[in-house]
């Protein structure tokens, strides 16, 4: 996870547009580790989620959940 005054470097990277957003996938990593960090940048407005590595396998779980449900 990201702390203060740490430099994260990027493994993987991948920039989406869906509809009026663009979401910036990044795979970094710090001192304290891996981490998914996941941004949207829209209206130049930018909100950040941030995942550690540990529970990306838990978060990927519930994104197919989402994904595979009708409502």
């Amino acid at each position: 996870m990201k702390r203060e005054g740490t430099k994260s470097k990027v493994l993987f990277t991948e920039k989406l547009h869906v509809e009026n957003k663009t979401l910036f996938v990044d795979l970094k990593e710090n001192e304290g580790g891996r981490f998914l960090q996941v941004a949207e940048l829209s209206n130049d407005r930018r909100s950040t989620v941030v995942i550690p590595f540990t529970g990306l396998a838990a978060f990927m779980e519930v994104l197919q959940k989402i994904a595979g449900t009708t409502f």
